[in-house]
């Protein structure tokens, strides 16, 4: 049975959502924020919350204000809400590796690519499949590293462009390499 052929829809005849008053959310936020002054009740924090999440604030910065009751950090959200450039200039300093030597450095890596090099064989191998069929191509870029290295090791490896971080606890060849 065939199926039925869709009807070819005209451009701009989708949803668009409602423009989104921030200044009047943010309004909101700050009249919850003088009612937060007066008492501290733990449902006008999670009526902040939701009113900095409709202006579109960071959902990170948003949580740690709230989960330590900081009202001068939630008065900065606002006010970068307000000014984007201030965001910019107000950036966290990034924390200090370690020193790693330059050997052990170099040791991560070699086992890196071993453990990478192993894991794309392991996904392309012919074992464990039909007969009939080839090996599948490893469509994977990024591998857990070896586990005999510090989180610190990958995260120097990381900053001097050799590594890419990839999130939850994923790492990857750059695409570019780092030329210094």
């Amino acid at each position: 049975m065939a199926k039925p052929k869709r009807k070819k829809r005209k451009p701009g005849s989708g949803y668009t959502p409602p423009p989104v008053d921030v200044e009047g959310i943010l309004k909101e936020a700050e009249e919850i924020m003088s009612r937060l002054e007066e008492e501290d009740e733990g449902r006008l924090w999670g009526e902040l919350q939701r009113q900095l999440g409709k202006a579109k604030a960071d959902t990170s910065k948003v949580a740690r204000a709230v989960i330590g009751r900081n009202l001068e950090e939630v008065r900065q959200i606002i006010a970068v809400i307000r000014n984007p450039e201030l965001a910019v200039a107000e950036e966290e300093p990034e924390e200090t590796l370690p020193e790693v030597p330059q050997e052990i450095l170099r040791e991560a890596m070699r086992a890196f690519r071993k453990r990478m090099k192993l894991t794309k064989l392991d996904h392309e191998s012919k074992l464990g499949r039909s007969p009939l069929t080839s090996g599948k191509d490893a469509d994977f870029e990024a591998i857990l590293p070896p586990h005999q290295y510090k989180r610190e090791v990958w995260q120097v490896l990381v900053s001097r462009g050799e590594l890419e971080y990839s999130g939850q606890g994923f790492y990857k060849f750059p695409d570019e390499r780092k030329e210094f």
